[in-house]
C-alpha cells in the first residue's frame, strides 16, 4: 500500500489511523481548499469542526465564517461541538491548552495563540447571530429575506414546516372539492369524477398533491397550450396522438395483444392457478376474462 503524500505504508490499525488523521489535518487546514468525501461515521463532522476551529485560531473573524449542512441534526451536532471544544479551552491550565492546539496545528503555539484561544468561546458567544452554522435551506431562506425585491418574493415571508403545509393543503383540496360540488362547472365536475372512477378519493388526494408539487411546470404548460390551440392538441402533440384519433380507434389498435391467444399463455394461466400464491391467481384469472372478451375496453 501507498500514499502519495504520506509515503508507504503499513497494513497495521496504528499506521491507518496516523494516516487518517494526518489527512484529517490538511483537509483542516485554512490555508487550503479541500473536498472531502468519505464514508458515514468517519469522520467528516470532525474535520469540518476542526476547520472552524483553525480558523478562528488563525484571526478569522467569528461572522466570517460560513457553514452549510443538509439537515438541523447535523448543523446543531456541528455547533455543539465547536462550542464545546471553545468552551473547554477557557478552562485548561497552559499546558494541556498548548497540547490540544498542538493535537490540531501539528505546533505548540506561542503566548498571544494561547490567549487568544482562550478569548474565542467569549469571541463567538458575542457574535451578532452567532457563528453561521446552519442548514442550506436556512441559509437561502436568510438570502430571499435579504433581497425579496430581487427574488421577487414578499418580504415578511416565513416557510412552512411540514405540518404546517400538510393543513394548508387539506384546507386547499377541501375548498376545492366544495367549490366543485356547488357551482355550475361541468368540465371539472366530469374531470374529478373520472378521476375517483379510475382510482378512488386516496387517487384524488395524490392527484391534487401532485398538481400543487408540480403547480409551476404545470402553469408554463397551459400556458403555451394556449398559443398551441388549447390543452387538447398540445397533449395530442406531446403525446404523438393523431387529431383523429380517439378512444376507440386507440383500443382498437391495443386490442388483442399479439400471442396471447398461444398454447404458451394457456400453459402458464393453468400452472399459476394450480401453483400460485393469491396474487398470481387473482392475475391470471383477470387474464382468462380478457381473453375471453371482445371488447377492447373491457379487456384493458
Amino acid at each position: 500500500m501507498k500514499d502519495d503524500d504520506f509515503g508507504p505504508l503499513e497494513p497495521t490499525p496504528q499506521a491507518w489511523l496516523d494516516w487518517t488523521s494526518a489527512k484529517q489535518a490538511l483537509a483542516s487546514d485554512p490555508a487550503r481548499s479541500a473536498w472531502v468525501s468519505a464514508n458515514a461515521g468517519s469522520g467528516k463532522t470532525h474535520v469540518l469542526t476542526q476547520r472552524v476551529i483553525r480558523l478562528l485560531l488563525s484571526g478569522c473573524r467569528p461572522s466570517a465564517i460560513l457553514c452549510l449542512t443538509y439537515t438541523k441534526a447535523a448543523a446543531s451536532e456541528m455547533s455543539n461541538r465547536v462550542f464545546e471544544r471553545l468552551a473547554e479551552w477557557v478552562t485548561l491550565d497552559d499546558d494541556a491548552l498548548d497540547d490540544r492546539i498542538a493535537a490540531i496545528e501539528g505546533e505548540r503555539p506561542d503566548l498571544l495563540k494561547r490567549q487568544e484561544a482562550r478569548r474565542l468561546f467569549a469571541r463567538a458567544l458575542e457574535t451578532p447571530g452567532g457563528l453561521k452554522i446552519q442548514t442550506i435551506h436556512a441559509f437561502c431562506e436568510a438570502l430571499l429575506h435579504q433581497f425579496p425585491l430581487e427574488a421577487n418574493v414578499a418580504g415578511h415571508f416565513s416557510v412552512l414546516d411540514d405540518r404546517a403545509s400538510a393543513t394548508l393543503l387539506a384546507d386547499a383540496r377541501r375548498a376545492l372539492l366544495t367549490a366543485t360540488a356547488s357551482e355550475d362547472d361541468l368540465e371539472l365536475t366530469e374531470a374529478f369524477a373520472t378521476v375517483l372512477e379510475l382510482a378512488d378519493d386516496t387517487g384524488l388526494e395524490k392527484l391534487l398533491s401532485a398538481i400543487v408539487a408540480h403547480r409551476t411546470p404545470i402553469q408554463l404548460f397551459l400556458d403555451a397550450a394556449a398559443h398551441q390551440g388549447g390543452i387538447d392538441p398540445a397533449l395530442r402533440l406531446a403525446l404523438g396522438l393523431d387529431s383523429d384519433e380517439t378512444t376507440q380507434t386507440a383500443l382498437a389498435g391495443f386490442w388483442p395483444l399479439k400471442g396471447l391467444n398461444g398454447a404458451a399463455v394457456e400453459r402458464y394461466i393453468g400452472m399459476a392457478l394450480s401453483a400460485g400464491g393469491a396474487k398470481v391467481t387473482e392475475v391470471c384469472r383477470r387474464l382468462a376474462r380478457g381473453r375471453k372478451t371482445d371488447r377492447p375496453a373491457a379487456a384493458l
